[in-house]
């Protein structure tokens, strides 16, 4: 009989347990970074309990202008790879919060391997479109091969597939670009190491969004601040050809 009891009650020995071990690490002052609750919560979830993105939702529904709501929502798609709306719920949180590094580390993160997947797939469809109109370059019978319908349709439409994916990574760019921007407006010019990795970083987006007159003006504010990095001489030749572009 002990047993049995001791079976229905093991939910509750659980929970009692879990909130024991929560109390000693508050008490001890491990973990302070977090409130209570959040410990409490994340020692409750080993029981597998609910969606952690659906209780995100059902937070922000419920208080759709809390920071805390919406940081959080973003922190759970983010965790099950949904960078589109993990991004959305970035960038709603930080409206309210507009100077959260952390938060803005974490969007531009997200808004930069968008980007790098984007350029892939652009850089597929241009070699696609290359292997249709390539071999017709050095083709005897180019002038033949150009009045073939078929062909100057599937060109056409491969054309437009590189038209769209490229807009498609100018625009996840510039985003990338926007964040930074307003991380570097974020951290004062005294903290010199911090701004010059922002720096660094606004130069990186600022090149993928073919803005080149930013990143020059970033990557020389990272030289002034850093001078002694050991990128100096990879930046320098950099600096080189994106003055070439503007110029250009």
């Amino acid at each position: 009989m002990f047993f049995v009891r001791l079976r229905k009650g093991s939910k509750w020995v659980f929970i009692a347990v879990i909130f024991a071990f929560a109390f000693t690490f508050l008490f001890a002052g491990v973990g302070s970074g977090s409130g209570s609750g959040d410990i409490i919560q994340e020692l409750l979830g080993m029981r597998g309990g609910s969606d952690p993105v659906k209780v995100a939702e059902k937070n922000v529904a419920q208080h759709p202008h809390n920071a805390s709501a919406l940081v959080q929502l973003a922190q759970a798609y983010d965790a099950k790879q949904r960078r589109g709306e993990a991004m959305n719920a970035y960038t709603k949180y930080l409206k309210m919060k507009p100077k959260d590094t952390g938060a803005l580390v974490q969007l531009g993160r997200l808004q930069e391997e968008v980007t790098n997947l984007r350029f892939n797939r652009y850089a597929a469809r241009q070699s696609e479109l290359l292997i249709a109109t390539g071999p017709l370059s050095s083709d005897p019978l180019q002038t033949l091969a150009g009045t073939d319908l078929l062909l100057g349709a599937y060109t056409n439409l491969q054309t437009a597939k590189v038209s769209s994916a490229y807009g498609s990574y100018v625009t996840s760019a510039t985003a990338w670009e926007n964040t930074y921007k307003q991380y570097a407006k974020a951290v004062p010019m005294k903290n010199t190491f911090q701004r010059a990795n922002v720096e660094l970083e606004l130069a990186r987006a600022a090149s993928s969004a073919t803005d080149y007159a930013t990143a020059i003006k970033s990557y020389e504010t990272y030289l002034q601040l850093n001078p002694k990095s050991s990128l100096t001489p990879q930046i320098k030749k950099v600096l080189v050809e994106l003055r070439k572009l503007t110029r250009g």
